[in-house]
């Protein structure tokens, strides 16, 4: 594999990336961090991708799934000690690995319960030092309105909160969250986000079923 700096591109010599796998691969040398952190890393390819294409980096990866822990140190040895376990939908942990880019792969999309993926949205912010990178199917949560309202009630540890539509070389889409503002297509609404995707109204009541279970900040305010 090989990044190209001027067209922003990836590309594999052994066969065709999948989309999203080139997505990130892309994000990651367009943004230049000094390190990545996948939470929910699974298998490690990710990681062990990462790390291969951009020796410099320094890459982890954390999942809470022991068995694919290691699976992934089976595949990768490399990876051992820089991967670990981590529930993302805990309270968020000192001992996770800081990094200044933070991205999940079709991990926050599975979370449905209470209000599990407000926290681990909450958390995958304040482990990230300048950027996040949601790889996630658009409508199985309202990410925009639930990142918007995460940071209007406080829930957010960064001061500004700026969300992009990220577009790789080949088209895929992802959702990119910064510290600081870039030169990239702002997000204002989950229907810009969803442009031009199959309608699911299944996921979209679910996805406003989870939104509706969330209290942000302090209301003082109860009058009905």
């Amino acid at each position: 594999m090989s990044f190209d700096a001027n067209t922003g591109a990836v590309r594999s010599s052994s066969g065709t990336l999948h989309e999203n796998h080139q997505l990130i691969l892309e994000a990651i040398g367009r943004l230049s961090p000094t390190s990545v952190h996948e939470a929910g890393c699974g298998g490690g390819d990710h990681v062990a991708n990462a790390q291969m294409l951009y020796p410099n980096i320094n890459v982890t990866g954390g999942d809470r799934g022991f068995t694919q822990l290691e699976l992934a140190t089976q595949r990768h040895p490399q990876l051992a000690g820089k991967i670990g376990l981590q529930d993302i939908t805990m309270p968020f942990s000192n001992q996770w690995p800081r990094a200044d880019l933070v991205y999940t792969q079709a991990v926050i999309m599975h979370i449905h319960t209470a209000v599990s993926h407000l926290v681990a949205l909450s958390n995958l912010v304040e482990q990230a030092n300048e950027y996040v990178l949601l790889m996630e199917n658009q409508q199985c949560h309202n990410f925009v309105a639930d990142l918007t309202a995460l940071h209007t009630g406080g829930h957010l540890k960064w001061p500004d909160l700026h969300i992009y539509q990220f577009e790789s070389s080949i088209g895929a889409r992802a959702t990119l969250l910064s510290r600081q503002a870039l030169e990239l297509k702002n997000l204002k609404s989950d229907a810009q986000l969803r442009k031009g995707v199959k309608v699911s109204q299944r996921r979209l009541k679910r996805a406003n079923e989870d939104s509706a279970r969330g209290i942000f900040g302090f209301l003082t305010n109860l009058k009905t």
